[in-house]
């Protein structure tokens, strides 16, 4: 009777960790219109691997990489500098493929991280190589073919935070600052030059 519940007990936890792993490995695949939708940033470039890693945090299976941006075709004041997020599963292909001369189509989204994700995992990972995508489906490789004929835009090269922290001053703020100096320092000019005159008035 023991032996009966052992090998019960066996198949149960084997059958959980199948799962488990299953749950973490696997994606449903998207179909790429639905990833350009659902895309906030669009960008070209490399991660960078030797950077430190920012923790998902909570039930996230992505931890935050940085990210060098080459190029920019969807979102607003994007640096050449960004946390993205990206599975650990994920860490070991990708590499392999920047250091063979690829880089990484990414689109991502704001979801659960403190950083910004691939929509979908895998799906919104796209090999890039001489520009070219590396697909091994047809339809999806004509597809971002042509999404990749769209005009990109560059980085900016200051370092702004996406994540919306309080660490950077944001460019409006940085031009408003001399204004705002020069604007007191003219009313300052106005006070002592109106005292000279009263002065002189007086005597």
């Amino acid at each position: 009777m023991q032996r009966i519940i052992f090998c019960i007990y066996l198949l149960f936890t084997s059958f959980s960790i199948g799962s488990i792993q299953v749950a973490a490995t696997s994606w449903v695949v998207l179909e790429p219109q639905e990833v350009v939708s659902r895309a906030e940033v669009v960008v070209i470039g490399k991660y960078d691997f030797s950077s430190n890693t920012v923790p998902g945090g909570g039930q996230s299976i992505f931890d935050g990489v940085k990210f060098e941006v080459t190029k920019v075709y969807k979102g607003e004041n994007i640096p050449s500098t960004i946390t993205a997020g990206i599975d650990n599963f994920d860490n070991g292909w990708v590499d392999e493929f920047q250091q063979k001369g690829g880089e990484m189509l990414l689109f991502l989204e704001k979801k659960d991280s403190k950083f910004l994700t691939p929509v979908g995992g895998p799906n919104g990972m796209i090999q890039i190589n001489n520009g070219q995508v590396i697909d091994h489906e047809e339809k999806i490789r004509i597809f971002y073919d042509n999404y990749l004929k769209k005009e990109p835009k560059e980085p900016l090269s200051e370092e702004i935070n996406l994540e919306g922290s309080n660490n950077h001053i944001p460019k409006e703020e940085k031009q408003a600052f001399p204004i705002q100096i020069l604007l007191l320092g003219i009313g300052v000019l106005f006070l002592i030059l109106f005292g000279v005159i009263r002065y002189r008035n007086r005597n």
